[in-house]
């Protein structure tokens, strides 16, 4: 499909405009339009995306210019019509935006932020400084590839899936002109680098590695050709070896950390670090009896020192000193305080010990690189008050895999976060539209239940005493943790709660034979198909689950939690002597990857060592803070198929998400305002071209009873509901242009117009030659020496510029 400026597509653009506002009627249309290849729809202000699967001739700099020099409300809907908002309305409202792109992995959030940066980066202008637009472009395009090979890996729903948050602000001065930009990451998942789910990968950096790197750099790192000799590559059944890794695609990498200014020797580095967690991986324990030194204690010896050595090589630390911290660990001698005691480490917490600091250099890698990014992107300039942001948030999606793991939860309840943002903001612009057009709020049941159904939720999950995290963590501070205890710990507390399930409380209710009825109908479906929670046949006799099993009722769905490795995932404890044998390290870059509060915190005790849900939590609170100081705006992400098909759209599939995205009830809430009709102005009114207001008012569609009406905004309609939408429409058009008026007003002019009201009040009507003095401006009238004291009291004469 090519571009048509005159051509918005089958169905309507809009969905508000839906005749048959119904599950049916919005996926017929949705349908019909991906069929044709229009993947944009508008609801309201937000965009709904539908995955094409194939490429689509949408985005070139002369779409773009379409989009920047016209009305976008008269154009098809497209991403760079939000983007082209969003950076005026940072510009002229002088407020940070935040564009917060949303949906299942494999629905195209990734690529909606490519398209959002490369439109704002195309048509903003040069800073004070005269950096032009193609610098700040080049340095925010091209780290995209840099982080998707470092940050992105292939899962069973997306070959190139994003195993992080990234939010990414762009900056502008105060004129509005690009300065720079800074990246934040949230939330990666480093346990894929020990261990991957079946027909998933590592990150892409190590295959990129593996098949690309030169004949000597390959020397130097130690490396082997092919993945199939690295354990933390052949965790899964997936070919390892697949011929479609681009040979050439490391080379790309290195040209691109080329372009955005990283120097070779953090280049190196990076790629020091990489190959040294392949050698980790590899390194082998087996059992000690008695330990060593004649302890009683299991301990381990390693079996394969040469990979101990070419870790401890590219590290360039001591492998003996490796060696002895992956084996045995150093813990206080609390009667003597500063004596420390040696325990040996048996094969299973040696090989602990090993994966923690795979994890924790691996995300020391990706920081380090996140940083030498932004000190290339980012503006220097000293008066932060002076910029404005644009902030894009793409993070993994809503996930329910086969497995549900510690990952999916700490995934599943970010998403739950964001979509109580979302409904928490629509509510309250929805709230807010009703108050300005005068019309009396009535309680949107959907949106009021769905905020309930957040706080209970985290209630749950986040509670400091006895939330899901709380729990785990206790857990893991226990001498001997259990997966049985934890899960015997949410029973007790949550039991009763109604967004919990487990089998122990499947169990009791069986008994009590009060779900009887409920399965027997079949009211009840599990959104979990790969694990049922029970048999269908009404006795209830048998089960098909394990009880290492809990289940919540997210807001997309139910989702089985598999808890044998939780508590091992959640203690994500690097222990202090891996900490001084890294800091030992006789490479400054590699000394300087650890964290300074690592560091401090290694040299004291600690009875609540940090887990993974402690980090996630604080990552998360940083998260929301960003993304709440800002003005958002939404695109919601659609996967048409799990086939990665561009002509097979899945209905199922696609409800499901519309569902869980609440599409249907964004709809409804947009189109009560005003209560008998359904003006199609929210992009329009509160759009920051003034002059092209009516223009667009007038092309505006309003629903009075069944009938369509055009109304023609030249003359008033006779019909009295029209009439009366017609004057308050009208009066929101005007009123915006007031607003926009005084919140450009400096102040200066503002002082100004207070003494010209002044004046007007005191000698309108009262000067006689007042007609013949208009045009000579009042250079000739002066004041007799009665008028040297000030006439004008001006606190009686303000105006008021805050409404």
């Amino acid at each position: 499909m090519s571009f048509d400026i005159n051509n918005s597509g089958p169905g309507v653009s809009d969905f508000i405009l839906l005749k048959d506002l119904s599950e049916d009627g919005l996926l017929k249309n949705m349908k019909k339009r991906w069929e044709d290849g229009f993947i944009y729809t508008y609801i309201g202000n937000v965009i709904v995306s539908v995955n094409p699967y194939k490429p689509v001739n949408l985005y070139n700099k002369d779409i773009i210019e379409v989009y920047r020099t016209n009305d976008t409300r008269d154009l098809p809907p497209h991403i760079y019509s939000l983007a082209d908002i969003t950076l005026r309305t940072m510009k002229y409202e002088a407020q940070d935006q935040c564009i917060i792109i949303s949906g299942e992995s494999g629905s195209g959030k990734t690529e909606a932020s490519k398209l959002i940066m490369e439109y704002i980066a195309s048509i903003a202008g040069k800073n004070s400084r005269q950096i032009t637009v193609e610098h700040v472009k080049d340095q925010l395009l091209n780290s995209n590839p840099v982080l998707e090979a470092f940050g992105n890996a292939k899962t069973v729903r997306n070959d190139n899936s994003s195993r992080f948050g990234k939010y990414m602000d762009l900056q502008f001065d105060n004129n509005g002109n690009p300065s720079g930009g800074k990246i934040n990451t949230y939330l990666l998942e480093k346990s894929r680098v020990v261990t991957q789910q079946p027909n998933e990968r590592n990150f892409h950096i190590f295959y990129q590695l593996l098949n690309g790197v030169e004949p000597e750099l390959r020397e130097h790192l130690k490396l082997k050709e092919s993945a199939k000799y690295y354990k933390y590559l052949n965790e899964t059944s997936d070919d390892v070896d697949d011929v479609n890794i681009d040979k050439n695609s490391l080379n790309k990498i290195i040209n691109t950390m080329n372009s955005i200014g990283i120097s070779d020797s953090d280049q190196l580095t990076l790629l020091e670090g990489i190959a040294a967690i392949l050698h980790l991986g590899n390194i082998q324990f087996e059992l000690v009896e008695g330990g060593a030194s004649g302890s009683t204690t299991p301990g381990s010896k390693i079996t394969n020192m040469e990979e101990v050595e070419y870790t401890a090589e590219l590290l360039g630390v001591d492998p003996n000193v490796l060696a002895t911290a992956l084996i045995s660990r150093s813990i206080n001698d609390y009667a003597g305080k500063s004596k420390k005691i040696i325990v040996p480490l048996d094969v299973e917490k040696a090989e602990f010990s090993r994966d923690a600091l795979a994890k924790a250099l691996y995300s020391y890698l990706f920081n380090f690189l996140i940083e030498k990014v932004n000190d290339q992107i980012n503006s220097n300039e000293a008066d932060d008050s002076q910029k404005h942001v644009i902030g894009v948030l793409d993070i993994y999606g809503f996930e329910i895999f086969e497995k549900n793991s510690f990952e999916q939860l700490i995934i599943n309840t970010c998403n739950e976060k964001l979509h109580q943002h979302f409904i928490s903001y629509t509510l309250l612009s929805e709230r807010e539209e009703y108050k300005r057009a005068g019309y009396s709020w009535d309680t949107n049941f959907y949106f009021s239940n769905q905020l309930e159904r957040s706080k209970e939720m985290f209630q749950l999950i986040e509670s400091k005493d006895k939330g899901i995290f709380a729990l785990l963590d206790e857990e893991c501070l226990m001498p001997v943790p259990s997966t049985t205890s934890f899960l015997n710990k949410l029973d007790h507390y949550h039991i009763n709660h109604k967004y919990y399930d487990s089998c122990k409380k499947t169990r009791s209710r069986r008994v009590s034979k009060l779900r009887t009825k409920s399965f027997s109908n079949g009211t009840r479906q599990r959104r979990s198909i790969k694990a049922p929670m029970l048999t269908s046949n009404n006795t209830h006799e048998s089960e098909v689950i394990t009880h290492e099993v809990f289940w919540l009722k997210h807001y997309a769905g139910e989702v089985d939690y598999s808890i044998d490795d939780f508590v091992e995932k959640n203690n994500d404890t690097l222990h202090s002597d891996l900490v001084f044998a890294l800091h030992s390290s006789n490479k400054e870059t590699f000394r300087d990857l650890i964290p300074k509060t690592k560091i401090q915190k290694s040299n004291r005790v600690s009875r609540t060592p940090d887990t993974l849900g402690m980090q996630f939590r604080t990552s998360l609170a940083s998260l929301m803070k960003n993304v709440t100081s800002k003005t958002p705006h939404y695109i919601r992400c659609i996967k048409p198929n799990t086939t990665k098909s561009s002509t097979y759209y899945d209905e199922s599939l696609c409800l499901a998400q519309c569902r869980y995205l609440g599409l249907l009830e964004n709809i409804r809430a947009r189109r009560q305002l005003p209560k008998y009709a359904v003006p199609i102005i929210q992009r329009t009114w509160r759009s920051y071209r003034a002059h092209r207001l009516l223009n667009g008012m007038k092309k505006s569609i309003i629903e009075s009873g069944n009938d369509w009406i055009n109304i023609k905004w030249e003359k008033e309609p006779a019909n009295d509901k029209l009439k009366e939408a017609f004057n308050n429409l009208k009066y929101i058009y005007y009123r915006e242009m007031a607003r926009k008026y005084r919140q450009n007003i400096t102040p200066e002019r503002k002082a100004l117009l207070d003494w010209k009201l002044s004046a007007s009040m005191l000698f309108k009507n009262k000067k006689k030659g007042y007609k013949q003095s208009v045009k000579e401006k009042f250079v000739k009238f002066s004041s007799n020496s009665e008028l040297k004291t000030p006439l004008i009291n001006k606190s009686k004469f303000q105006i008021n510029f805050n409404n």
